[in-house]
C-alpha cells in the first residue's frame, strides 16, 4: 500500500529530478531534438514524459542532491547524457562538413542561408545535405534508436556508479568520424569538380581570350549539381551507415561507463 505522505512525495520528486538530469543533458545536444525549430516548451514536455516512463523501469538511488555526493552524481549524469547526444550529433556534423567541401569546390561558398537545424548561417549545399540527413534519420527510425540508446544507458551505466576515464578518450576518438565520413561523402563530387577545374585551366591556356568567369563558373555549378544528383543513392546509404555507426559508438562508449569493480 502506497502512503502519500511528505516523505514519499519528496522521494519521488528527488528521483524524478535525478533521472531527468541525463535526459535533459541529452536533449540539449542531440540531433533533431535540439534543433532551433523545436521549442523549449516542447522539449521540456518530451523530457518530462520520457522521465516518467523511465521511472517505471529504473530505480534511482536515494541521494541528497545538495550534498557533495549528489553534485558528483549529477555531474556524471550530465556527462553521460551529453556524450550520448554528442555522438549522434557527430553524424550530422560530418554531413555538414561534406556539404561545405562540395560547396567550396562548386564555388557556392558565398551562398548562405539560416540553417533550420542549428539556427546559424550555412551554405545552401550544406542545408540540402543536412535536410537530407534529417529525412534519412527519421525514415530509418534513428530517433527511436537514439531514445532506446539513452534508456538502455541506465541499465549498463546506472545512476551513482563510477565514471570511467575511457569515456573521454572514446568521445575524442569518435570525433575523428567527422573528418573521415565527410571526406567519404564528398569525395566523388570534389574529385570530379577538381578534374573540371583542371580542364578549364587547359582551356584557358589553349584559348586565352576565353572569359573564364562566363564559362568556368556556370560549368562547375552544373557539374556539381549533376554529380550530387547522380550520387544521391550512394550518399543516402552513407548517411544511413553513419546513423548505425553512431549507434554502435554510443553502445561502446556507454559500456565503458559501467561501475568499476
Amino acid at each position: 500500500m502506497i502512503v502519500l505522505n511528505d516523505e514519499f512525495l519528496m522521494q519521488k520528486v528527488s528521483e524524478f529530478l535525478l533521472l531527468s538530469v541525463r535526459i535533459s543533458a541529452f536533449f540539449l545536444v542531440s540531433p533533431v531534438f535540439s534543433a532551433s525549430a523545436v521549442t523549449v516548451t516542447l522539449r521540456i514536455a518530451i523530457m518530462a514524459a520520457l522521465t516518467f516512463i523511465v521511472m517505471m523501469t529504473v530505480e534511482a538511488p536515494t541521494v541528497d542532491l545538495f550534498s557533495p555526493q549528489g553534485v558528483a552524481v549529477i555531474a556524471r549524469e550530465i556527462i553521460i547524457g551529453v556524450s550520448v547526444g554528442f555522438l549522434f550529433q557527430i553524424a550530422f556534423a560530418s554531413v555538414a562538413m561534406a556539404g561545405e567541401h562540395i560547396a567550396s569546390a562548386m564555388g557556392l561558398g558565398f551562398a548562405s542561408l539560416v540553417d533550420p537545424q542549428t539556427g546559424a548561417q550555412s551554405v545552401v549545399v550544406t542545408q540540402f545535405m543536412s535536410i537530407l540527413m534529417i529525412l534519412i534519420f527519421l525514415v530509418t527510425e534513428g530517433h527511436h534508436v537514439l531514445l532506446r540508446q539513452l534508456v538502455a544507458s541506465y541499465q549498463v551505466a546506472p545512476i551513482g556508479g563510477d565514471l570511467n576515464a575511457e569515456l573521454f578518450f572514446g568521445v575524442i576518438k569518435a570525433g575523428a568520424l567527422i573528418f573521415s565520413a565527410a571526406i567519404i561523402i564528398s569525395l566523388p563530387a570534389v574529385v570530379l569538380l577538381f578534374l573540371v577545374n583542371v580542364l578549364i585551366g587547359f582551356m584557358t591556356r589553349v584559348a586565352p581570350q576565353m572569359n573564364i568567369f562566363s564559362i568556368g563558373f556556370p560549368l562547375t555549378i552544373l557539374v556539381g549539381f549533376a554529380m550530387m544528383l547522380i550520387s544521391l543513392p550512394a550518399m543516402g546509404n552513407a548517411m544511413s551507415g553513419l546513423v548505425q555507426t553512431a549507434s554502435g559508438m554510443v553502445r561502446d562508449i556507454v559500456l565503458q561507463t559501467k561501475a568499476l569493480p
